[in-house]
């Protein structure tokens, strides 16, 4: 960090001249410099009495989350780095784990190997150029205003995530829009990145070197995420929390009524279309002046009719110089199409045959299946000369290319995504075999007494803030059964809290670690995480808002008895899912 040394308050001038540093000044720019490890040595150091003082796993295994917390918000380290904290200390307090494998089984889950292929497909794409030719198409079709293509992208991307899963509807997403941004760039309609003499020193972030985004790319990426994580709760297949929910509560409550999914998507589905609605109107506020006319990115986004037929007409020439859909363009549209297809088919087919084991690897199959097609399919079709009865036809002397290589995986996959996913999981599937979670069930039982709206904000709450630290589903995996303690202790219909626990889980806006999602785009265009956080705070406090009127008002419409508390509600019965098996 560069520090500007003709700051007149932090010096003092000699008679001779020379420049004095004063104490307070030495200490003012080490801070500055240094800040990073400063927060790596002290953090610890002060949250060392939840440790020493405790006298169970619950609140040891507590110290290494909230430590992991403090690096993660602060970013003291780059967030790949970060995630090894946790098994590192894991390691080194020697916890006692009952399983040796536990850690390592639970770093391989489902979403991690869905990130993995996903992550392929994208690079797939963008070497195909398939996204640009369908950016151009977009343009000319809809035009180039910003409030109706995020419109557009924004609706499209949540649609999508209610058939598919939120990993992959967001992941198919991400190359078209960095194509419809190349474009607006091309034109001279905005920059994808700041100009080198504006970036700052955050540029070198980490030691690694990148181009830092603009708030126009950061508005399109996150709006695309947000929107694949709200779409996701509304259907069984988009939303794997919604899985667990039905799981838990037949599990916990074997006879309870069996919970049907129409009824579920009744009433999630009002909830994800009015979050999404208020989050267009939040993120175009945000990021690019709505209901602003006279601010200044209003008007530096606003355009004239000549200036948009002139737009149109260089869109119109470019899609013309892009010629014929290629073979390339076309296998690579094919496939895509085929893992969206078989994603859908194979999630509606899994719903109905939920396992002790709640095994996933059926769900990533289709993934799998689609990157292997990459792999060996050609990208030409020069092998065909080798059938064409003429004899005078020249052969290739050499294979063909296929759609996907591991050198383009290894040079554009970014791996700490991975890392990410699988250090948040593990962090929270630790906390849950210590019990840390039952000792915060037995906590929010103070509120036991409280009506069942209040008692509801305060879960939603609570497991929002959680929620941030790991994935949703992991979330809802080991929140649920404390969730469904507190609502016996509370006399409360345990669908009512544990509806408002999984539908807030569902619902991380702020940190890289809190959704898949939310890392895939981090990565992708480097969104710096205090960015993130700011930006989150809008869609943060509309999940809430409308979480708990899901929840205390319009529930009541769909289960007419889920405020009464029933007779199946007074038995829990003790069961083990894992979740991280993927066998």
């Amino acid at each position: 960090m560069k520090i500007n040394f003709h700051e007149k308050f932090l010096y003092t001038h000699s008679e001779t001249n020379l420049v004095i540093v004063t104490k307070k000044a030495r200490i003012r720019i080490f801070c500055k410099l240094y800040w990073r490890i400063l927060v790596l040595i002290v953090t610890p150091l002060l949250l060392l009495p939840v440790y020493v003082l405790a006298d169970t796993n619950a609140f040891r295994y507590l110290y290494i989350f909230l430590v992991f917390t403090v690096y993660s918000i602060t970013d003291a380290m780059h967030p790949g780095v970060i995630s090894l904290v946790p098994l590192t200390m894991y390691t080194l307090m020697s916890l006692g784990i009952k399983d040796v494998e536990y850690l390592n089984q639970i770093f391989v889950r489902s979403e991690l190997l869905d990130c993995i292929c996903i992550m392929m497909i994208i690079v797939a794409i963008e070497e195909s150029k398939l996204n640009k030719r369908a950016a151009v198409k977009l343009l000319l079709v809809f035009g180039c205003s910003h409030y109706r293509l995020s419109f557009i992208l924004f609706f499209a991307c949540m649609f999508l995530s209610m058939c598919v899963t939120d990993i992959l509807a967001c992941g198919l997403m991400m190359p078209l829009v960095k194509a419809i941004l190349i474009e607006f760039e091309k034109m001279g309609m905005l920059e994808v990145h700041l100009p080198t003499g504006k970036v700052k020193h955050t540029a070198e972030y980490h030691d690694q070197k990148y181009l830092k985004p603009t708030d126009f790319t950061i508005f399109y990426f996150l709006g695309i995420a947000y929107s694949a994580t709200m779409g996701g709760i509304a259907t069984i297949i988009g939303s794997e929390t919604n899985q667990l929910f039905i799981l838990y509560c037949e599990s916990l409550f074997p006879k309870s009524p069996k919970i049907e999914l129409p009824h579920l998507f009744l009433l999630n589905l009002p909830a994800a279309l009015l979050m999404g609605a208020l989050l267009y109107m939040w993120m175009n506020s945000y990021f690019l002046g709505m209901f602003r006319a006279r601010s200044d990115i209003a008007l530096e986004i606003g355009m004239s009719e000549e200036e948009a037929e002139y737009i149109h007409t260089l869109l119109d020439l470019q899609y013309q110089q892009l010629g014929r859909i290629k073979f390339h363009e076309t296998i690579v549209g094919i496939i895509v199409l085929l893992a969206c297809i078989l994603h859908t088919i194979f999630s509606s087919s899994y719903v109905k045959e939920f396992s002790q084991n709640h095994s996933h690897s059926k769900t990533i199959a289709p993934s799998m299946f689609c990157v292997i097609l990459l792999f060996v399919t050609p990208r030409k079709l020069e092998f065909s000369k080798f059938f064409k009865r003429r004899g005078n036809v020249r052969l290739p002397m050499s294979t063909t290319k296929t759609c996907l290589t591991w050198k383009l995986v290894q040079k554009n996959v970014n791996w700490s995504v991975l890392f990410i996913i699988g250090s948040s999981c593990s962090l929270f599937e630790a906390l849950k075999e210590s019990g840390t979670f039952d000792e915060l069930g037995e906590t929010l039982t103070f509120a036991s007494n409280w009506p069942a709206p209040a008692l509801a904000l305060l879960v939603i709450l609570t497991c929002k803030l959680l929620s941030e630290m790991a994935s949703g589903p992991c979330s809802v995996y080991c929140l649920l059964p404390a969730i469904a303690k507190v609502s016996t202790a509370s006399s409360i219909n345990p669908h009512y809290l544990m509806l408002a626990a999984t539908l807030s889980c569902s619902l991380s806006f702020h940190l890289a670690t809190g959704s898949p999602v939310n890392a895939m785009v981090a990565a992708y265009v480097h969104i710096p995480p205090l960015k993130m956080m700011n930006a989150g705070i809008g869609p943060s406090v509309l999940a809430v808002v409308i979480t708990w009127f899901t929840v205390a008002v319009w529930s009541k419409a769909i289960w007419t008895d889920i405020h009464i508390r029933p007779l199946w509600a007074s038995f829990i019965k003790k069961i083990c899912i894992h979740f991280y098996s993927i066998i």
